[in-house]
């Protein structure tokens, strides 16, 4: 027979005290309430220890709540102030984010209630777990490695050595940056299109060559003419800008996805209330839209200034 002490529900050792001052903080800020039940749920703690933990936290921050004995639970007090976790409309909707798209567990959410909410499901790459973890031990142990690639620019897979130095994703696909040993550059590969791995050799090319990728520039955007003042006001409220500017520093070798991304990649036709954003610095920029524009059909003429292109 099992004893009581062995039956009830245990402390998770997953969990400290200052852990659970972070919950109790967390609900306090999003929800407005907290109390004993929430916490002996959710660590798996006993009713006293849940006690102490909001005894302790009413001595860290006493003027942030107050017991409510109809509803038996703590609410907050006007002028809370968060004392352990930050007031980030980010943090509690990448939550949300996170719960939907399965990244993020429910056991490592602090959230409770929920509004009803949903994302924008676009498709998802398949990467094989084999070709993710060949591809980081080369980067970790400096080799290259002879891979079967399926570019667009081409109409049947190749083998090709390339020499994988980091890895980045542009909004929608993870990409490996690495030389390629036929084309004699940096470029990026989408991980979606390896299709195996062949093998590996120690390799020659050292990444700190790889200038695209070690640099940064600035990407500046702007509300575009022919906004009333109004939607002006509303744009450079909607992307941060400062006196009506953002300034995105970017590497270099990212550039092209982020003007993507914005569709800024390219002068627009469309109105002002269709694409409200416009390029500052697009000369500026042009070494490396030129490069990504670039779809060359043999070794021959690929340009040597395809840095930043993808294979």
């Amino acid at each position: 027979m099992k004893s009581e002490a062995t039956t009830a529900k245990q402390p998770s050792t997953r969990w400290g005290a200052e852990r659970r001052l972070e919950f109790i903080d967390f609900r306090l800020l999003w929800e407005g309430t907290v109390n004993r039940g929430e916490l002996v749920d959710f660590f798996g703690i006993s009713t006293q220890q849940a006690s102490a933990d909001l005894a302790r936290y009413i001595d860290l921050a006493p003027d942030n709540l107050e017991y409510d004995k109809n509803q038996k639970t703590y609410r907050v007090r006007a002028g809370f102030k968060p004392a352990m976790t930050r007031a980030d409309a980010h943090a509690y909707l990448n939550q949300l984010s996170g719960l939907a798209s399965g990244t993020i567990a429910a056991s490592a959410s602090f959230l409770g209630w929920m509004p009803p909410y949903d994302l924008v499901r676009y498709p998802t790459r398949p990467i094989p777990t084999e070709t993710l973890i060949r591809i980081l031990w080369a980067i970790r142990d400096r080799e290259e490695v002879e891979l079967q690639y399926q570019s667009m620019r081409r109409p049947t897979a190749t083998v090709r050595w390339i020499a994988p130095h980091a890895i980045a994703f542009d909004g929608f696909r993870w990409h490996v940056r690495a030389w390629c040993s036929e084309n004699q550059d940096f470029r990026d590969f989408v991980f979606s299109r390896i299709q195996r791995v062949v093998a590996t050799r120690p390799a020659t090319v050292d990444p700190a060559t790889d200038q695209w990728w070690h640099s940064t520039v600035d990407v500046i955007v702007k509300p575009r003419d022919g906004l009333t003042p109004e939607q002006r006001a509303a744009i450079e409220v909607d992307f941060g800008m400062s006196s009506g500017r953002l300034n995105l520093t970017c590497r270099k070798a990212l550039v092209f996805y982020l003007l993507r991304q914005l569709q800024l990649d390219r002068e627009t036709n469309e109105p002002p209330a269709a694409q409200p954003l416009a390029l500052v610095n697009r000369e500026g920029l042009s070494e490396v839209l030129d490069a990504a524009r670039k779809i060359p059909v043999s070794k021959s003429i690929v340009p040597p200034n395809e840095k930043g292109a993808t294979s």
